[in-house]
């Protein structure tokens, strides 16, 4: 999807969007600062981590009538255990397949 160094240059703009609004920031290509216009909230840098980093999927975009955009997200930051892998696995198996792989395992 990205490769390391567009995630880095990505983060960094994060970051130097974060600072507050009119705060003077380093420029990383010169010696010179710049100042930042706007203000990211943490809330708002962690959703765009989660989505840069993968933990985050977009569920839905809604856009009503009045223009109004919901964008629903999801993801989770439980690690998956080896039981949730073999229920994974499981899920897409038939009962009767679940049953046989059952029964031989315990014969």
């Amino acid at each position: 999807m990205f490769s390391p160094e567009n995630i880095n240059s990505l983060l960094e703009a994060m970051l130097a969007k974060s600072y507050e609004k009119g705060t003077s920031i380093p420029d990383t290509d010169s010696n010179s600062k710049k100042t930042c216009n706007f203000s990211l909230t943490p809330s708002q840098t962690l959703v765009l981590i989660g989505l840069i980093g993968g933990v985050l999927n977009v569920e839905s975009v809604l856009v009503d009538r009045q223009q109004t955009v919901n964008i629903i997200l999801q993801g989770s930051l439980k690690k998956k255990t080896e039981m949730d892998k073999v229920l994974d696995k499981m899920g897409s198996m038939s009962f009767e397949e679940v049953m046989k792989a059952l029964f031989e395992r315990f014969a």
